[in-house]
This record gives structure tokens, C-alpha cells and sequence, in this order.
């Protein structure tokens, strides 16, 4: 039971740091290829509406989009603008994933240091 615990501490601190990531990688920001309409005052009329490639972040797919006229535009929040929770929920995976194998090599080598001193 003690070892089923462990794993599940684990596995838990793994999903945490898998959020934190996913989070934290908002921080990542960059625009297009998506147009997205910011105005219809543009400089050619022709042209309406006034398209603009879309601010986006989060890594390594992007998840949070800039939502034109409901947040300042150019800036990202979370409860203003666009969140794609397929993305949102596929970079938690990623990060998870990486966070696990992280954590089962430094066991592994962890383990087999203690063989070789022993």
C-alpha cells in the first residue's frame, strides 16, 4: 500500500508541474498565421474588415487567443479572450508526459547509483 501511495504522490506532483507549465507558457507569445477583424476603420477601404494576424500564446500548441472588442486588444487575459481547451488540455498532456519520464529517469538512475555503491 506504501508503494501505491508513492506512485500516486508522484504521478500527482507530475500533474502539477504539468499545469504550472501549461500555464507558464503563456508567457510564449506570438502572432498569425489567423486573421482576425480588430476594426472597420481601415486606411483602405476596399479592404474590410480590418484583418490582423491573431496574438496567440501557449506552448507547445497555442491555446489563448486574443478575442478582438471584449479585452484590450493586443493583450492577452485569461477571462477576457479565447481559450481552446482541446489545446489547452493536449499541452497539459505533453507536459505531463515529459514531467513523467523526467521523474522515471532520475529514479532509475537514482536506483542504480545505490546498487553500485552497496
Amino acid at each position: 500500500m506504501n508503494r501505491f501511495l508513492s506512485k500516486l504522490a508522484r504521478v500527482g506532483i507530475a500533474f502539477v508541474a504539468a499545469l504550472t507549465l501549461t500555464l507558464m507558457s503563456t508567457l510564449i507569445e506570438r502572432t498569425g498565421p489567423e486573421l482576425v477583424s480588430y476594426s472597420n476603420l481601415c486606411p483602405d477601404p476596399k479592404l474590410p474588415p480590418c484583418a490582423k494576424p491573431a496574438l496567440k500564446a501557449g506552448f507547445p500548441i497555442p491555446y489563448l487567443f486574443d478575442a478582438p472588442g471584449v479585452s484590450r486588444e493586443r493583450q492577452l487575459a485569461f477571462g477576457e479572450d479565447k481559450v481552446h481547451m482541446a489545446s489547452f488540455a493536449a499541452d497539459i498532456i505533453f507536459y505531463f508526459v515529459i514531467t513523467l519520464l523526467i521523474g522515471w529517469r532520475a529514479l532509475r538512475r537514482r536506483g542504480a547509483s545505490a546498487r553500485n555503491t552497496g
